[in-house]
């Protein structure tokens, strides 16, 4: 802290060294910073004047300005650079106040941020991607070029494949996680940050990797706020005769920006049920396009998202706040697909069992409710062991199937027993939380 009538903090003047930290001089780059920020003050005078031009598509209803602006009344908020203006258009309003660094360019080369893995390992992890991710996490263009991703989206690409191509892979993982945190760091594209922090939060480790997920997951919805996906459906920044949006100069696929919020829907309610957590959006203030025909993956997985949301609602959520669905116990167990999937079966299992644990009544119990969660037990034991290792979900199913053990009979309790405990044992190296509940389940055993 400063010392009264001197220029010097109390250490430097202790070593006899000169003090910057308490000199009233601005530096170059501070200066510049802030010039930028009174320039921006400009925004809502240059916005409206340039509005009758209809360059600009206003999307927040409840700004004192807007009704100089739009008459649309969507409610949404747009923090970009724009100020409070829909960023899916060809002009920008005023530079961005987003300054490079170079002391932290510096520091994250110091720490490895820019180094990628071999040629060859890069283009085996973005073929994983393509051919076992993309399915279900289709947030990028199938004609996107390896050489031409940002760094941030390469690293989280690498990170979710390399899940599905090494059974032992969590310190390779956290590795990778790492590097996405410092890349993030220099990453002022939102779209890009969207894309890469939804494949970063499948990443868990350690006691507060799941908190750490939802947080990603939570960044992201609130950055499909950010740049208007929630009503994108609502807004007409499309370029014109083009099903294309501009944003940092780049051209975004509509379809894209979709099926990316999507994903991000899909994220927040498993991620509510996973991480017994609240659910981030509300899809009463969202306006957008169904997932398109052709995506039928994400469609699926989206359809299971809504199973869960439904699930939380009714039966979750604290008693005040729980709905009525009398239709849901039918709709989940008579629900059909056409994609004949692992994961997709996996996930299906999972939140059956998420439903049938809620029928567990010990005074009304339904015979069939103990036979149902028995065959939803006994089919995630059966998945192809690659999906748990893609996913924590298949973590917490198997955490439900020995949870649950005490329903079944002796000779299942043991036979599921064995089973449960033996993928766990196998998946330790690929998860925290499956060392974790090995180890309970080891101590309980003692």
């Amino acid at each position: 802290m400063p010392i009264k009538n001197s220029d010097q903090c109390e250490l430097c003047h202790k070593k006899s060294l000169e003090c910057v930290w308490t000199k009233t001089t601005i530096g170059k780059n501070q200066e510049d910073s802030f010039d930028r920020f009174r320039q921006e003050e400009q925004i809502y005078s240059t916005v409206v004047a340039r509005n009758y031009a209809n360059s600009q598509q206003y999307v927040c209803s409840t700004h004192p300005i807007a009704s100089f602006l739009s008459t649309d009344k969507f409610l949404c908020f747009d923090g970009d650079s724009f100020g409070l203006f829909n960023p899916w258009t060809n002009t920008q309003t005023i530079e961005s106040s987003e300054d490079s660094n170079p002391d932290l360019t510096d520091y994250l080369r110091s720490q490895g941020a820019f180094v990628l893995p071999p040629i060859t390992e890069q283009r085996e992890l973005m073929q994983v991607f393509m051919d076992r991710i993309y399915l279900f996490f289709p947030v990028i263009e199938e004609t996107d070029k390896l050489e031409e991703m940002p760094l941030l989206l390469l690293n989280a690409i690498f990170l979710a494949a390399t899940r599905l191509t090494n059974p032992q892979s969590r310190d390779r993982c956290q590795q990778l996680f790492e590097r996405c945190k410092l890349l993030e760091l220099v990453e002022n594209n939102k779209v890009v940050l969207i894309q890469s922090f939804l494949l970063m939060s499948i990443h868990e480790e350690g006691i507060s990797g799941s908190s750490l997920s939802k947080e990603y997951i939570t960044r992201a919805c609130n950055l499909c706020g950010d740049i208007g996906l929630t009503t994108l459906s609502g807004s007409n920044g499309t370029v014109e005769d083009t099903q294309h949006r501009v944003y940092k100069k780049m051209y975004y696929g509509k379809s894209l920006l979709t099926r990316i919020f999507w994903v991000s829907y899909f994220c927040d309610r498993l991620s509510a049920a996973t991480h017994a957590r609240d659910m981030y959006y509300n899809m009463a203030d969202v306006l957008i396009e169904e997932v398109s025909p052709e995506y039928d993956g994400l469609r699926v997985i989206v359809e299971l998202a809504t199973f869960i949301d439904r699930i939380l609602c009714a039966h979750y959520r604290p008693p005040q706040g729980r709905s009525i669905d009398d239709k849901l116990h039918n709709d989940l167990l008579t629900w059909k697909t056409s994609i004949n999937h692992q994961w997709v079966k996996l996930l299906y299992s999972y939140i059956c069992i998420l439903f049938l644990r809620c029928k567990l009544d010990p005074v009304t119990l339904d015979e069939s409710v103990p036979k149902s969660l028995f065959e939803h037990l006994s089919k995630i034991l059966k998945i192809d062991k690659v999906w748990f290792r893609f996913h924590v979900v298949g973590i917490h199913g198997l955490l439900h199937v020995t949870s649950l053990l005490h329903l079944l009979d002796e000779i299942q309790q043991q036979d599921i027993k064995h089973h449960a405990v033996e993928l766990l044992e196998l998946l330790k190296d690929n998860w925290w939380l499956a060392a974790a509940g090995l180890k309970l389940f080891q101590q309980n055993d003692k």
